[in-house]
């Protein structure tokens, strides 16, 4: 007597594969997100911390020059301000300035660095100063061209400087800022900052970091 074997197993059929193809995608899309979405969350919280750096620093500054403040205006410009005041370095040579003695002055933030770009191991280190190229206009008129030092948010891009809305620079003149002191802030993972005005320049939203 002969017996007739059949099997059972069942192959998947070209759709069925191109459905579990198209599951693991969106999965892995989704994995992708979150992941980029808790890297910026880390970020954000690097740049908090350091605003708060600068702040301490600029209000150092601020008591061992008569409660002056220096003039920005929350543009490029500003960035090379507010890099000059911390790390006494007015010539953007990348090392701080000597004093009328001939001493070497401290910068008013520790934490600052210089390195030949972001990608150094050093960038983990303390906050990034590096050379970027800035044009415009500074306090009194002065033209700044060229590469000047600028100190670096997690995001590879200058940190902006702006005076209060309440406080005096050396000519008396109050600034555009949100703050009665001043502004120090990041225009955030983007670059560009959230607002109306050109290059949002002067760009203030929730989603940017600033000192309050």
């Amino acid at each position: 007597m002969k017996f007739k074997t059949t099997s059972s197993a069942k192959g998947f059929t070209l759709i069925e594969i191109l459905v579990a193809i198209a599951i693991l995608a969106m999965l892995a899309a989704g994995g992708w997100q979150a992941k980029a979405w808790l890297d910026n969350k880390q970020l954000v919280t690097v740049a908090t911390t350091q605003v708060g750096q600068l702040e301490l620093a600029m209000n150092a500054y601020r008591a061992d020059n008569g409660d002056v403040l220096p003039h920005g205006k929350g543009d490029a410009v500003s960035a090379a301000v507010l890099y000059s005041a911390l790390y006494c370095d007015e010539d953007s040579d990348g090392e701080p300035d000597k004093d009328s003695t001939g001493v070497t002055r401290m910068p008013y933030c520790e934490q600052l660095i210089i390195i030949d770009n972001t990608k150094s191991k050093e960038r983990e280190e303390g906050i990034p100063c590096i050379k970027v190229k800035i044009s415009g206009k500074a306090a009194g008129g002065k033209r700044l061209k060229g590469k000047r030092y600028a100190i670096i948010d997690p995001w590879n891009q200058p940190y902006r400087y702006r005076l209060g809305c309440e406080a005096l620079d050396e000519n008396n003149k109050t600034g555009m800022g949100i703050n009665p002191d001043f502004d120090i802030f990041s225009l955030g993972p983007d670059g560009k900052g959230d607002g109306l005005t050109k290059d949002a320049e002067n760009a203030d939203n929730i989603s940017n970091i600033r000192a309050w």
